[in-house]
């Protein structure tokens, strides 16, 4: 098959610019004449707004498939390229033969956040007339995930191809917005999309920023996990980038400090207090609720022409753990055993007054507390772990 060597970035129907693949597999990338002139640093780190010709560091092969960070947002992770994969094969293409170009291509104007890759090889189906049977679309995610054949791949992939995260996942659209929905991972208990929901209305309590969630009724399991997607509004695409594109950084490894996340937000926001306590009170519920898989990948920030670079909603929280048993995310070069002094220090730094880091501390351990069930022992047998107030009495 032919493979491409060259593509063109689009956002909002502008030209951004064009990316080519260099004889060693890295991507090269120069902004359009236009976009200089008229659009924003979709990368202020990595890509300035000038006409250059800007090539990735080397790590960017084994980081990002050869990419810039902000381009490799738009490839999908480890469920929607699993779905990528199992798709080209249907068509009979050697995945060992496709380029990262050609997986944007597929990707073409589906992808997360506001970038589209043309030409396009974007599948067309028409999804308008399927009837979505929740449970019928979770257990062909299950042989998927078991490495069996699924009778809807197709459907399936039009409708998760693009996504990121390691679950499996669709996106929909319903009562005018476009939502994603999560199924349960091979590890997953029953009660994971339940927990998700809960802990999505527990942070919202707190104070903390999310989109709209829901809980899809099922008959064997405790429900299906929904968000409204925070990239799109009224059918509009908004531009985002995840911290780990925004750094470079390698979300599947330690690599970050919550002191480097809230200079980060303090940098790009102009300083914005509103998203500087944002970021605090993401960070105090993540430690005390025990969601321990907060890598770069998990934030992300948002920019519009009207409001410029602003903090993403908070997504992707629930309980969760590590292989090596800490935060993927430390705080203050801590992983584990995190105190409230530890915390209230990276608040501060960031211009925070210490007042007011204790008292939203101690309001998030009050509203935390309803989260007890999921962390009890007692609850082990469902695939839940560790009890909340013993968590707590840790900082």
């Amino acid at each position: 098959m032919k493979v491409n060597k060259t593509l063109d970035v689009y956002c909002h129907d502008k030209h951004v610019g064009t990316l080519a693949e260099m004889p060693d597999k890295r991507v090269a990338f120069q902004y359009s004449t236009e976009w200089q002139k008229t659009g924003f640093s979709i990368s202020p780190f990595s890509l300035p707004l000038r006409n250059d010709v800007f090539i990735p560091n080397e790590r960017s092969v084994d980081r990002f498939a050869g990419l810039f960070g902000v381009f490799a947002d738009s490839l999908p992770d480890s469920w929607g390229g699993l779905l990528l994969d199992r798709y080209l094969q249907t068509l009979g293409i050697d995945i060992g033969d496709i380029s990262t170009l050609d997986r944007l291509a597929y990707i073409g104007k589906s992808g997360i956040g506001a970038l589209e890759y043309m030409p396009s090889k974007e599948a067309d189906y028409d999804l308008s007339s399927i009837g979505l049977d929740y449970d019928v679309v979770a257990k062909e995610c299950e042989n998927l995930l078991s490495s069996k054949q699924s009778d809807q791949l197709d459907i399936l992939y039009k409708m998760g191809g693009s996504s990121g995260g390691t679950r499996p996942k669709i996106m929909i659209k319903d009562d005018n917005k476009e939502w994603i929905v999560k199924f349960p991972a091979k590890t997953d208990p029953a009660i994971s999309g339940k927990r998700e929901y809960d802990y999505s209305l527990c942070a919202k309590d707190c104070g903390i920023v999310m989109t709209e969630t829901g809980l899809i009724p099922s008959s064997i399991c405790d429900g299906y996990f929904k968000t409204v997607r925070f990239d799109r509004e009224q059918g509009e695409k908004i531009f985002s980038i995840t911290f780990a594109a925004l750094l470079e950084a390698d979300f599947r490894a330690p690599s970050c400090d919550y002191e480097t996340y809230l200079k980060l937000v303090r940098v790009l926001t102009k300083d914005n207090d509103y998203d500087k306590k944002q970021m605090f009170k993401t960070m105090c519920f993540n430690v005390l609720t025990h969601n321990r898989d907060d890598h770069t990948k998990n934030f992300s920030f948002l920019y519009t022409d009207m409001n410029g670079w602003r903090l993403a909603p908070a997504y992707d929280l629930t309980y969760s753990d590590t292989y090596w048993g800490e935060h993927t995310t430390s705080v203050g070069g801590k992983g584990k055993n995190i105190t409230i002094k530890d915390l209230t220090n990276i608040g501060v730094g960031a211009g925070l007054t210490s007042e007011y880091c204790d008292k939203c501390y101690s309001y998030i351990v009050e509203k935390t507390y309803v989260l007890k069930p999921y962390l009890s022992k007692n609850s082990r047998e469902k695939g839940i772990h560790h009890k909340l107030t013993e968590h707590i009495a840790e900082l």
